[in-house]
This record gives C-alpha cells, structure tokens and sequence, in this order.
C-alpha cells in the first residue's frame, strides 16, 4: 500500500468487508492504516447477524492492543424501529410487536459483540425508522431503543437520513427528540452519526463553506450535545444541497468538494481535535485521497 495512507493524521477510515470474521476485517484496516472501520456483520438487508466466536473476538482484541482502532459495524438497512410505515411498533398489534422485537434482540446481540473491542469508541450504526407521522414514529423509535438490554460499553448510533420520503430522523431536532425520549437510564448508549452527504441533502448546512462547518458544530453542541456525536461518515454528494436524495459519490467527485477542500479539512481537523473519527462508505482508496490532501494541508501550513 502507499506509504502515504500510514502516515494519516486524521482520524479517518473506511467501510470494510466482511465474510465470516470480525478479526479478517481488522487486519484489512490494519493494512490500509485506518484509525477506524466499519463492516456490515451481516447481510445489508437481513435481520440475521453473522454468529461471532469467542475464538474470534479474542484474536480481535489481540489485534487492537497493538493497532488501536476504532471499530463500528452498520446494522441492516432494512431495519425500522418505528414498527413499519403502515403500522406503528407498541401500538398493541402483536404480529407488528413480534417482528420489531426480533429485530432489537438483533440489534441488541450485535452491539454487545462490539461492545467487546474498548479503548477507543465503537457502536453500531442504525438508519432508525420511517412513518409518515414524524413524531409518533420518533416515540416509538425512542420505545424501541428503552427495549434494548444494553450491557457495559454497549452503544446504538443513530444517523441521520437525508430527508427522503418518510425516513427518521432528518435534523439535529429529531435527532434530539428520539434521545430525549429514550429511558434515561439507556440514554448513555446512544449516539449519533452524521452523514455528510444526508446533512447536505436535507439542506439545513451547505458543507461546501468553512463558516457552515463551524456553525454544524456549534449547532451540535447546543442542539443534541457535542458528547453524543459518535462518527462522521465522510461521503460526497451526487446531487446538489438540499435535494433530499441519498446518492453518496467519492470525496471530491460531487457537488460538496469538487470546487474546494478548504470545509473539508475544516471538518477533519475539527473532528481530530474533538476525538471524532471518519468513516468513508463509498471507496477505500478516498483514503489515499485524504492522505494526499492531509499532506499538502501540512506542507502550507
């Protein structure tokens, strides 16, 4: 690999595959010189989790020891908390009840895998629901989550969606409404991921200006609580801000950074000063882009 990509400051990484051990996966990060991964654990539209061994999660905590990393996984897309778009969770429908309890007895056993791999934060990424009434489709997401039998370390991180039909939640207020009517005593096991592409998309920040960054994050801190934001997902954007379309492009190859860096780096050096790592979901060689882009950012300055 490039020598580049392991002299990396930036608290970057990218999305990974993953067959039938988390340990492979980790090693694949290890050779791209990430500082943080993400994997599906499983099927991208199945409910069903990838059984992890105990073999395995002790070779991966070797493997972090000598090459700390902040480890993620996504959890199934085709997961909604809210019940389904035609019949809300926990509204006395057994047959609808049924099925969103096995999808958190999922969720809830693929978070205390990763719960495994301290030091560093870890979590696992939900797209939380849709229903066409927002509110009551963030309530019942909220009860959805009370549900959940964290154990210690354990954490669910919510990402926002970009706007698009009925999918929860678009803004820092949803984002804010759903914590907030989480069970206090699980609130500490939620957290947020923020999509760069879907925050464009909804239109509330343009990215493309360093002054909309900073404004992001003071928003952030006021809004949610700068503690909560867990990860960033680092996309470009095909389509132009706010057309509420969720279409990820390399960074730099669409409408957020073809023209400038400047915001992005903002972002990135913000984000390292914060403790807040990066994850590239559409190419992992955007790692050499960002190692090329760090090194010339050093070089001027």
């Amino acid at each position: 690999m490039d020598g580049l990509i392991y002299s990396l400051e930036w608290i970057v990484g990218a999305n990974t595959s993953f067959r039938k051990r988390i340990c492979d996966t980790l090693w694949t990060s290890v050779n791209f010189g990430m500082h943080a991964t993400q994997f599906f654990m499983g099927s991208q539209r199945s409910f069903d989790r990838a059984k992890i061994s105990f073999e395995d999660i002790r070779e991966c905590k070797k493997i972090l020891k000598r090459w700390p990393m902040h480890v993620f996984t996504h959890f199934t897309l085709t997961a909604n908390f809210a019940g389904s778009t035609k019949q809300l969770a926990w509204t006395d429908d057994e047959e609808q009840d049924r099925k969103t309890t096995y999808v958190i007895k999922q969720l809830q056993y693929e978070a205390s895998v990763i719960s495994n791999f301290d030091g560093l934060s870890n979590g696992v990424v939900i797209h939380p629901g849709s229903y066409p009434n927002k509110k009551k489709g963030m309530k019942a997401i909220a009860k959805s989550l009370s549900k959940i039998e964290f154990g210690e370390g354990a954490k669910v991180i919510l990402e926002n969606c970009a706007g698009e039909g009925t999918k929860i939640p678009s803004t820092l207020e949803d984002i804010a409404y759903i914590i907030r009517h989480v069970d206090e005593n699980k609130r500490k096991h939620i957290g947020v991921c923020i999509d760069t592409c879907h925050l464009f998309a909804v239109g509330d920040y343009d990215l493309r200006l360093v002054d909309e960054i900073d404004r992001f994050f003071s928003d952030f801190d006021r809004i949610v609580g700068l503690e909560k934001l867990t990860l960033i997902h680092l996309n470009d954007s095909v389509t132009e801000k706010g057309s509420r379309v969720d279409l990820h492009e390399c960074i730099g190859a669409g409408h957020i950074w073809k023209d400038s860096f400047d915001s992005l780096i903002r972002l990135l050096d913000t984000c390292k000063q914060k403790g807040i790592p990066a994850v590239l979901e559409t190419h992992g060689l955007d790692m050499k882009t960002l190692a090329v882009l760090e090194k010339i950012k050093n070089e001027i300055s």
